[in-house]
C-alpha cells in the first residue's frame, strides 16, 4: 500500500520510514535519492527542495535537489522563471504551507508558466511547506500531483499533516549533507518516558497511569520535551525522537 491510498490519522510507517532514512543521510547522492523515494511513495508528480543561506563549511549557498525533468530546469532557467514564480515568492516569505490552487492564474504570465509546467511533468495541484531554520537559513520543500481534484482535496489534510513535519526532517538531512552538526539535545528520563509512550499510541491519561504521574503533570513533561526538540506538536516531537534515533 502507498501513502497515497493509506491516509489515517494514524502515523503512517511509510512517513516513519522516510524520517528514520532521512536520519541516516550523510551525502548529496543519498538526498537526491530520498527525495526521489519521496515521489515515488506518495505517488507524487514532483518533488522539489530549496534551500538557501545555509549553515556550515558551504553556507550561504543555495541547495537545489528535484525530481523536475531536465527539459523542464533548463526552460526555467531561461526563461528567469524564478523572477516570476510565486512558489518561490510566498514560500520564501511565508511560514505556512501554500497550496497553488490558491494562485491567480487568470494572469497570462503565471497561466503560461504554469501551462508549461505541466506540459514539461509538474502535476496541476501542489503544496508547498516553508522551512525556518534556526541559523537564519530558509527552506521550501515543494510537491505536485495530477491526481484528480476531487482526490486531491481529500488528500491534502494528510499530506499537509505529513509533508509539514517531512520538510523539517529532509532540511535536516541536507544540513548534514552539506557538513553541518546540530547540538545534542538531552531529554530528562521523565520527558524522554512521556514521549515514548505517546510514541506507542497512549493518551496524557494512559501515561499518567503507567507512569503514577497526574495528568496535568505528562502533559507539563511532554511540552518541555516538545519545546527541547523544537518541535510543532507532539506529533512532531515523536516524529524527531525517531529521526534523533532516541527511540
Amino acid at each position: 500500500m502507498t501513502s497515497a491510498t493509506a491516509h489515517s490519522m494514524n502515523l503512517d510507517p511509510n512517513f516513519l520510514n522516510l524520517i528514520e532514512e532521512a536520519t541516516s543521510v550523510r551525502h548529496h547522492p543519498q538526498v537526491h535519492e530520498l527525495i526521489g523515494r519521496l515521489a515515488t511513495i506518495y505517488e507524487l508528480s514532483s518533488v522539489a527542495y530549496v534551500g538557501v543561506n545555509l549553515p556550515g563549511p558551504a553556507g550561504g549557498n543555495r541547495y537545489v535537489s528535484t525530481t523536475f525533468l531536465p527539459d523542464w530546469i533548463n526552460r526555467y532557467n531561461d526563461q528567469n522563471y524564478w523572477q516570476l514564480d510565486p512558489v518561490l515568492k510566498q514560500g520564501f516569505s511565508s511560514i505556512l504551507p501554500i497550496d497553488w490552487g490558491k494562485f491567480d492564474v487568470t494572469r497570462p504570465p503565471l497561466r503560461r508558466f504554469f501551462g508549461e509546467a505541466v506540459e514539461f511533468g509538474v502535476g496541476r495541484h501542489g503544496l508547498s511547506f516553508p522551512v525556518r531554520g534556526r541559523y537564519g537559513e530558509k527552506a521550501l520543500l515543494s510537491v505536485s500531483s495530477n491526481m484528480p481534484l476531487g482526490k486531491w482535496i481529500r488528500f491534502m489534510p494528510f499530506w499537509t499533516r505529513d509533508f509539514q513535519i517531512l520538510a523539517f526532517h529532509i532540511h535536516q538531512m541536507v544540513l548534514r549533507a552539506e557538513g553541518h552538526r546540530d547540538p545534542k539535545i538531552k531529554l530528562s528520563p521523565r520527558e524522554l518516558e512521556c514521549l515514548k509512550w505517546s510514541a506507542a499510541g497512549k493518551s496524557a491519561g494512559e501515561i499518567g497511569t503507567i507512569l503514577y504521574l497526574s495528568e496535568k503533570t505528562v502533559r507539563f513533561y511532554q511540552d518541555l520535551a516538545r519545546r527541547k526538540l523544537d518541535a510543532k506538536n507532539l506529533t512532531h516531537a515523536v516524529a524527531k525522537l525517531y529521526s534523533l534515533d532516541l527511540l
